[in-house]
């Protein structure tokens, strides 16, 4: 074992699965390795500390994955450390029994190494990232004393964090964040003042445009070879774009897994995070949501993330006018909006555009 090292184990009791693992991490990592259920619990409870990553076998003799699993969570260890499940098995129910057991990433036998390095290593630095900034939000916690923040303040500080940290990786200009809050804010309380069926109370509107700051957290899983693939080399390719688009689901697990986040602003964190990018017309993504199943909250947000992506300068594409911006948005060329929003975007637009980008 090398000194100062991390430690990965592989949990599995096929010889040349271990060894594939092995051979592909064993440069940055100390390896430990396991046949069975019983050996990787001793081994992971002894090197609790210094591990950083699992992979466990689902099917084993003695004591098979998901019983690992569950000793894990008992022992509120699968919160400490990533663990990626390799099966054989990708159906449904194997997938969201493991990630309800608290599994990062579930990884299909036989291995695509190249993918698999790729993807650890993403989903490590994502890990990492949010460890540091629960320990950041701790200890804003712990210096405050006895001192109660109420929602908006403790989601603040924990958004403003999220989004410093993905900004500087995307060379967003830092303005971006107040930016996103403040129109978020405008064209909620529009909304309010035109469309009272929705039910955007001042708290609401609040604790939304507070929480839209980090719409964009799972942008930390993105290589930043992607994130900011200048536009001279071209349009991103579909594999690149594949791995964009995953920010949402990425974004949703990031802020799922923060804790000491206040109600309502982790609820529509979790919501803006998955769904700025569906479509009223259910042509979006992640999860193709349509009309009303759109949470209102990232409607809001998704009308002003293209707005802004269109009207300021980033380094894969040229500013466009107000005019022509606008024109795209009502044509249909970023998407589709719920008519009431965008009537609303639509009569407060110039207003946006000289308080924010003039």
């Amino acid at each position: 074992m090398s000194e100062g090292k991390k430690k990965i184990i592989i949990v599995d009791d096929v010889e040349l699965n271990r060894v594939i693992l092995k051979e592909a991490f064993s440069k940055e990592y100390d390896i430990l390795e396991a046949e069975n259920g019983y050996e990787g619990l001793e081994k992971i409870t002894q090197n609790r500390s210094e591990m950083a990553a699992i992979f466990l076998d689902i099917i084993m003799p003695e004591m098979d994955g998901f019983s690992v699993l569950q000793e894990l969570d008992y022992a509120g260890i699968i919160k400490e450390i990533p663990l990626f499940l390799i099966t054989t098995e990708t159906t449904d129910y194997v997938v969201e029994k493991a990630y309800d057991y608290g599994a990062v990433d579930v990884i299909q036998k036989p291995f695509n190494l190249l993918i698999i390095e790729r993807r650890v290593k993403n989903i490590l630095e994502l890990f990492q990232k949010r460890k540091h900034l629960e320990a950041l939000y701790n200890q804003q916690k712990a210096a405050i004393g006895d001192i109660n923040l109420n929602a908006h303040e403790n989601g603040w500080n924990v958004a403003a964090a999220l989004s410093t940290a993905i900004k500087s990786r995307a060379g967003c200009a830092s303005s971006q964040t107040s930016r996103i809050h403040n129109i978020t804010a405008y064209i909620a309380k529009m909304m309010s003042l035109k469309h009272p069926e929705y039910s955007l109370t001042d708290e609401k509107i609040r604790a939304i445009a507070q929480a839209a700051i980090i719409y964009d957290c799972g942008k930390i899983a993105i290589p930043d070879a992607i994130l900011a693939k200048p536009a001279a080399k071209g349009r991103l390719t579909p594999e690149e774009f594949e791995k964009v688009k995953n920010h949402t689901v990425e974004g949703f697990n990031l802020v799922k897994r923060i804790s000491g986040m206040n109600e309502p602003f982790k609820t529509y964190a979790l919501e803006i995070c998955r769904s700025h990018h569906e479509r009223w017309d259910g042509g979006g993504y992640p999860d193709a949501l349509k009309g009303s199943e759109i949470p209102m909250s990232a409607q809001i947000v998704s009308i002003v993330d293209v707005f802004d992506a269109l009207v300021s300068p980033r380094i894969y594409k040229n500013v466009l006018s107000k005019e022509d911006a606008l024109k795209m948005i009502n044509d249909g060329e970023c998407g589709a909006f719920n008519p009431d929003l965008l009537e609303c975007f639509n009569s407060i637009a110039d207003e946006i555009y000289e308080k924010f980008y003039k």
